[in-house]
């Protein structure tokens, strides 16, 4: 960590001189707790579908606009971003190449731990559920006032479609897709800003805390029901969700645009994994995109 503190120290302004922690890890880089109230997020140039200059854009921006709603009692909390960049040279350190940085405000809790969550009793889960699904009501009600500034970030349902094309030649399966694409952007339904990438790992918890949002990578704006697109399999969890987001919002969740944001899921998952693992996992993902496309009413 010496060696990438020197090296980073030359491009970030203020790093402290201290052993950092790695909070995380993932496809597009790692997240380092910098012991002094602040996280770093370290992105790479390349990791799932798209560049890691797009990631870095469109989190700073949507940071920037949610800026107003940091620390306040909006229902949830989200970090203050303080600082962002690129840099000059992605391979000017070891490993894989390093598109640039986030410093944010580190906030109190921990990632939900989905697998943990079926240890619990139901009345516990149904508690996390609910929570969750508030935290996203009172999320998009308040942000409604930023959503004409935040289309510059575009559709993150119709982006990753477009970027899982990129990666299936089927032409049966590209021409459903299509098809998806146009079905979601003549959607007859209230443009919200989304998050774009709502799972349990971007979600934190503290007892006696509001939930807090993190990794703003995918923002953008479309439909509510895109921000649910993760929650496909959770059961009773995504019912509690489900309820408490209806109960708060008091916008009932359509289940036909619930099932369009479940169908672009499937297509990312299939872009991603397409080359990869035993041909059964291939036809696996193909036939989950199937049936999440005719569900979606998306047919053949």
């Amino acid at each position: 960590m010496k060696e990438i503190h020197a090296t980073l120290s030359a491009d970030i302004p203020d790093l402290p001189d201290t052993d950092w922690t790695l909070l995380g890890e993932g496809l597009w880089g790692s997240v380092h707790d910098l012991g002094d109230g602040t996280v770093l997020k370290l992105v790479r140039r390349n990791g799932g579908l798209g560049t890691g200059e797009s990631k870095i854009y469109r989190e700073a921006t949507a940071l920037e606009l949610l800026a107003p709603l940091t620390g306040s009692k909006a229902g949830f909390l989200l970090p203050r971003l303080l600082g962002s960049g690129r840099f000059a040279n992605p391979y000017g350190f070891s490993g894989p190449p390093l598109a640039g940085w986030l410093r944010l405000e580190k906030l109190e809790g921990r990632p939900v731990d989905e697998n943990g969550l079926y240890v619990l009793k139901m009345e516990e889960r149904e508690r996390i559920g609910e929570y969750i699904g508030a935290a996203l009501a009172h999320f998009h009600g308040e942000t409604a006032p930023l959503v004409e500034g935040a289309a510059k970030l575009s559709s993150p349902a119709l982006r990753s479609i477009s970027e899982a094309l990129t990666r299936i030649n089927d032409p049966s399966l590209r021409a459903r897709l299509d098809r998806l694409k146009e079905a979601i952007a003549t959607e007859d339904a209230p443009r919200v800003l989304l998050h774009g990438d709502l799972n349990f790992s971007n979600v934190l918890t503290a007892r006696g805390r509001l939930p807090a949002f993190v990794d703003f990578a995918e923002a953008g704006v479309g439909f509510a029901e895109e921000d649910f697109r993760h929650f496909d399999n959770p059961g009773p969890l995504r019912d509690a969700i489900f309820r408490s987001y209806a109960a708060v919002s008091g916008q009932p969740i359509d289940m036909t645009r619930f099932r369009m944001g479940v169908a672009v899921n499937a297509a990312v998952s299939l872009a991603l994994g397409s080359n990869a693992g035993h041909p059964r996992e291939g036809m696996r993902r193909v036939s989950f995109l199937d049936e999440a496309l005719r569900q979606a009413g998306i047919e053949g």
